[in-house]
């Protein structure tokens, strides 16, 4: 339907334009001979307007034997000459009442500067019609031409505003991303908090209204325009975060969804060793860099300060970077911040492409029930921390340590478990 309207519309603009082409000059051929007819110099200037008529109209035509658009003044005499004899004297007596009735006859007379009007007989040097005479060939297809140009400007606009508008959603929808995995982040961290708070104090309640969280996240001026991220943090927290369970309680009288924190366990059994569960969501232009910026990264929520123990766990943190990147031997320097509340690994590759690949295959995936996210870290702010790995330059291999470091861990927490009294 639109292709059709569209159709119709263009042939109607084809037909408009060529009924006012046609229209314009027909009926001031009619009106000025109907008006010069009563002036006893008519014959002249009738056959002054003919014959500029057909020379400027062959001229829009694209005739090759009239390269200009007007006629000299002694072209058109020698023409009326040749005409009629008669016409000698009656020339310059023609030209000069043009010159005092003004140009509304069809006929523009034109000086030796184009621009400026013309007083005076001798100052003519050329003579132009305002309404040239054209075939029906001629005026059909200037008019389509005109309306195909008009057409392609009205659709370059439209493409030009179309794609500004796309650009416009994609940094809006960027941005949006970008907040909604920081308060995804926050929530964690909230929920997490209070769950260690119960732990401590038996009398919290073991849950919080979600509305009480995203008060205490959003401030009142900004949360009815952060109302679609923080909607799009808890569909996300919904599908991906296990931690976090939401159900229904009754408080004040009234029901509530609510958030309960899942504490992990700290018992160990065979399914307690830490392992990549999967991606979390898939890599776009969205949430990640078109190119690789950097050789270093920095990787976050790969492990929890409070619930790590032993005093090999970090090593178990190094092998599980190099198990994923695997098919990586471009990584030459990993740092655990042992101390980091947000679990942060510090990771050097040999150039920007190897860091991209490891970007890749890290930000966005399952770690320990954590959600991983990675950001390029400038060289020198990364040699500022780590002055030994100036000189790294050897690949690292995963040595297959992570599975003995982690029985091991799990031995010293299965111990410390079964030493301590009053545990069960």
């Amino acid at each position: 339907m639109f292709l059709l309207t569209a159709a119709c519309l263009f042939f109607v603009l084809l037909g408009l334009m060529y009924l006012r082409m046609r229209g314009s000059g027909a009926m001031e051929v009619d009106n000025v001979s109907e008006y010069l007819g009563e002036l006893p110099i008519w014959s002249v200037n009738r056959d002054y307007h003919q014959f500029n008529l057909v020379i400027t109209g062959q001229h829009d035509c694209g005739d090759p034997n009239h390269p200009n658009r007007s006629v000299s003044i002694d072209e058109a005499s020698l023409y009326l000459l040749a005409q009629n004899k008669s016409f000698k004297g009656l020339i310059n007596d023609s030209l000069d009442w043009i010159i005092q009735k003004g140009q509304e006859f069809g006929i523009r007379l034109v000086g030796a500067v184009p621009d400026e009007p013309v007083t005076k007989v001798s100052e003519i040097a050329r003579l132009e019609s305002t309404h040239p005479k054209m075939s029906f060939t001629c005026r059909f297809r200037r008019a389509f031409f005109t309306i195909i140009n008009r057409v392609l400007l009205i659709a370059v606009a439209c493409v030009w505003s179309v794609v500004c508008y796309v650009k416009y959603r994609w940094r809006r929808d960027e941005a949006e991303t970008r907040q909604m995995y920081d308060m995804v982040e926050r929530i964690i961290d909230v929920m997490k908090t209070h769950g260690e708070a119960c732990q401590e104090n038996q009398d919290l309640q073991p849950y919080l209204p979600i509305p009480h969280v995203r008060d205490s996240l959003v401030q009142p001026q900004d949360r009815r325009k952060m109302k679609k991220i923080w909607e799009r943090a808890v569909s996300f927290l919904s599908a991906n975060e296990s931690r976090i369970r939401t159900e229904t309680q009754r408080i004040g009288g009234a029901d509530f969804l609510v958030w309960r924190w899942i504490q992990p366990s700290l018992n160990c059994d065979k399914g307690s060793s830490k392992v990549w569960q999967g991606k979390a969501f898939p890599l776009d232009r969205r949430n990640s860099p078109p190119n690789s910026l950097t050789p270093c990264l920095k990787i976050r929520n790969m492990f929890d300060p409070v619930m790590e123990v032993g005093e090999n766990w970090d090593l178990a943190i190094r092998e599980a970077i190099l198990e994923k990147c695997s098919d990586n031997d471009g990584i030459v320097h990993i740092a655990v911040d042992k101390t980091s509340r947000e679990g942060c690994v510090y990771v050097k590759c040999l150039s920007a492409e190897y860091s991209g690949k490891a970007f890749k295959a890290l930000h966005g995936s399952w770690f320990d029930g954590k959600l991983v996210t990675v950001k390029y870290l400038r060289l020198d702010r990364y040699h500022q921390r780590f002055p030994q790995a100036q000189g790294c330059s050897t690949p690292l291999k995963a040595s297959g340590l992570a599975t003995s470091v982690t029985n091991t861990t799990a031995h010293l927490q299965h111990h410390r478990s079964a030493s301590s009294p009053g545990f069960s």
